[in-house]
């Protein structure tokens, strides 16, 4: 009796430890995701893996955040179509007629169409990544010093993206009871959900992004 008292006792002990572990192991997970980012990046240079980025943010912003943002901007340019027209006719744009919104405000795209058009953009950007101008399969470190180091950044934030973006499939997966187990399902049990933070890290990349672009518009001029 004594040894079932104390059993009963240190479950809730044992279960909050379990509960810490598996957690840490998420973060760690994670962190290996972006380390793993971070030296395909740093061995590539930033040229190789632009493209790859600007497609996994588009590829984030339209499928994972359910098109939203897409689906605003066309409602809007949809009604405010008459009123523009109007005001290039030097019309009264307040007489203009507001049509209703093209496409209705909840809609969002089926998980499954939008989990496959995710992967089919990143395997777009990925054949088509040698087409852009900035291409470089490998960084001149005489030329471009800091190519590897933003590419170390740019690597990791693509792993960042990435991991966010399967998180984010599985939880509405679960939450749609659609759940299957195994070893894959433990490592997205284990995961972070860090979407909350991506637009911010999307917003410091394009910064980061105007930022170099800024500071190599001289050489661009020669």
């Amino acid at each position: 009796m004594q040894y079932l008292i104390a059993f009963t006792l240190d479950q809730p002990l044992v279960m909050g430890l379990q509960s810490v572990t598996l957690q840490v192991n998420g973060y760690l997970i994670l962190l290996f995701f972006i380390a793993v980012g971070a030296y395909i990046g740093w061995a590539r240079g930033i040229r190789a893996l632009l493209t790859m980025a600007l497609m996994s943010v588009f590829a984030y912003i339209l499928c994972v955040q359910s098109g939203q943002l897409f689906i605003s901007i066309i409602n809007r340019l949809y009604q405010n179509g008459p009123r523009l027209l109007a005001f290039l006719l030097n019309r009264d744009i307040n007489s203009a007629f507001v049509p209703d919104p093209l496409i209705e405000p909840g809609f969002t795209i089926p998980l499954f169409f939008r989990f496959v058009f995710f992967l089919l953009l990143i395997a777009f950007g990925w054949f088509f990544r040698q087409k852009a101008i900035w291409y470089q399969s490998q960084p001149d470190d005489n030329k471009e010093p800091y190519a590897r180091t933003l590419g170390a950044v740019l690597g990791g934030f693509i792993a960042t993206l990435w991991t966010a973006a399967m998180v984010s499939f599985w939880v509405e997966l679960v939450n749609a009871g659609q759940a299957f187990g195994g070893f894959l399902a433990t490592v997205f049990y284990a995961l972070p959900d860090i979407t909350p933070y991506m637009t911010a890290l999307i917003t410091i990349f394009f910064i980061l992004l105007g930022v170099i672009i800024l500071f190599n518009l001289p050489k661009l001029a020669k």
